[in-house]
């Protein structure tokens, strides 16, 4: 049985990750919308570059917001694991591996909005490309860029379905929160691998991820920062154990 140390109880660390999911739930569409994605016109390559070049600073700060949200997953992770390794320490673990590669992965796509404003930024080098050119190449980086969001997606679709079975199984949580977070990864998983096979449909699949994801999301968010979890209750074993 895992044990944590007496001056922090799991309702405490329950409580952060609630209070960090919450942070994520504010920082996140300016990242997303706001930020990088809120400049692409899809089918207009024009305009794109138009808003780009008008929108730079909202651009870095949804940059900025990401690293933050990149930061908060990673201490997440490790909490996450912390509080569901009394349920299964193999399950836990690739939970919170899934969900640490995802915030790298997030990390790493950085590379690809970076290029998009050195090449609009007027630097020499770029003297030797046409404008045409400059324009596809930023088109290149931000469509890359939008790729790689869909990747990391599939990657925490994964996460919250082993969080959901976890918090199912776990006894301290309402079993309900579980199969939400469930139906969330359901959501993820669709539009990750309805944007590989059937691309057409991106924007059927966006609602459908909103509307999957955060009801359970929400939700766990909302449990953990006002009840915790039973400090006693997370010290029994699972009441159907999970593979140990």
């Amino acid at each position: 049985m895992a044990t944590l140390s007496t001056s922090t109880s799991p309702k405490r660390y329950a409580r952060i990750v609630g209070a960090l999911y919450l942070l994520i739930f504010f920082v996140g569409p300016f990242a997303f919308f706001m930020g990088r994605t809120g400049v692409v016109v899809p089918g207009d390559p024009t305009a794109t570059i138009d808003n780009l070049l008008a929108s730079e600073t909202m651009f870095r700060l949804g940059m900025v917001a990401e690293t933050v949200i990149v930061l908060v997953e990673i201490v997440v992770s490790a909490l996450l694991y912390v509080l569901f390794r009394s349920v299964s320490r193999p399950l836990s673990l690739a939970a919170a591996l899934a969900r640490f590669a995802q915030s790298i992965l997030q990390a790493v796509n950085l590379l690809t909005a970076v290029p998009a404003l050195l090449l609009l930024g007027g630097a020499g080098y770029v003297a030797a490309f046409e404008p045409e050119q400059l324009n596809a190449l930023v088109l290149l980086f931000l469509d890359v860029n939008a790729f790689v969001i869909i990747i990391w997606g599939l990657i925490f679709g994964f996460h919250l379905l082993l969080l959901g079975y976890l918090v199912y199984q776990s006894g301290f949580l309402p079993r309900i929160l579980g199969i939400l977070l469930i139906i969330g990864a359901v959501g993820y998983l669709a539009q990750s691998y309805g944007h590989l096979l059937a691309p057409q449909y991106d924007e059927i699949l966006a609602t459908v991820v909103i509307v999957l994801s955060i009801p359970g999301e929400l939700a766990f968010t909302i449990w953990l920062l006002w009840k915790g979890v039973n400090d006693e209750q997370w010290e029994q074993p699972p009441l159907q154990p999970a593979a140990a």
